[in-house]
């Protein structure tokens, strides 16, 4: 296979998910998968045993079984065309002049892109500073951050005043991120970003959920809400009927963005 250059979390990402399909792989399997050399292979599995991403093995890897959530400059390499599909889609639930919330989250902020493509002016309520920025680069919408304090290693704002300001607003939808969806629970990671996204859920009318189909499956450390709060999910193709059916018994509508590989 030719070798093809890649930064280094791009690297990372091709591996995470190498490793969520397979499970387990040795050097000699990754080299060939991300047409690396052995030596690059073993100093970015390293790098992400370091943070607990994965856990060496003799001669390779596997997925780590704890909830370590992984920085924002890997997941947003991981799963971007079906994040790109799933933002694309999402414009058909926004209309000129609604008041949406954006929770933070690399599939939400594909949806602000493709809402700023869209030019439907908006007002955008937001926790994440990379989706302020794109969706304020467009004069028609107003963008409102409510503050906090940043999260280490992301572009995410956490605790007062935005929580604060969150439970004080009635808005038309928010879209929401999640870490995973396990049966009839949404949990994340982190205990301050469940509470915003409690948070964001009272606030809002309506309210879709954005996650690509990898997102289902082992539940994470903290709940955020079960699926009768929601009103729909947005995901790709890749999503099992299983889950999909799953899910919709619940009496969630789930929309699928169709991904071509």
């Amino acid at each position: 296979m030719p070798r093809v250059e890649r930064i280094p979390a791009q690297r990372h990402a091709a591996i995470l998910e190498h490793l969520r399909v397979r499970g387990a792989a040795s050097i000699p399997e990754l080299t060939e998968a991300m047409a690396a050399s052995p030596s690059t292979v073993r100093r970015d599995l390293d790098y992400l045993a370091e943070r607990g991403y994965v856990e060496r093995t003799h001669g390779g890897a596997t997925l780590s079984a704890s909830s370590t959530e992984v920085e924002s400059s890997i997941t947003s390499h991981i799963a971007q065309k079906e994040k790109a599909a799933i933002g694309r889609l999402a414009v058909d639930w926004v209309k000129a002049n609604m008041i949406i919330i954006f929770d933070s989250g690399t599939t939400v902020l594909e949806a602000a892109r493709a809402i700023s493509d869209s030019n439907l002016p908006i007002t955008a309520i937001t926790n994440d500073l990379g989706i302020a920025q794109i969706l304020g680069g467009k004069g028609q919408n107003q963008v409102i951050v409510p503050g906090g304090t940043l999260r280490p290693g992301s572009q995410t704002l956490l605790g007062n005043p935005g929580a604060a300001f969150l439970r004080g607003i009635h808005v038309d939808m928010v879209f929401l991120g999640t870490h995973a969806i396990t049966d009839n629970l949404l949990t994340d990671s982190s205990l301050n970003l469940a509470d915003v996204k409690r948070a964001m859920i009272q606030a809002a009318r309506h309210v879709v959920v954005l996650v690509d189909s990898s997102k289902f499956g082992p539940t994470c450390n903290f709940d955020i809400c079960t699926l009768a709060e929601i009103d729909e999910i947005i995901s790709d193709n890749g999503l099992s009927e299983i889950d999909r059916k799953a899910t919709e018994a619940h009496g969630v509508k789930v929309s699928i963005a169709q991904v071509i590989k």
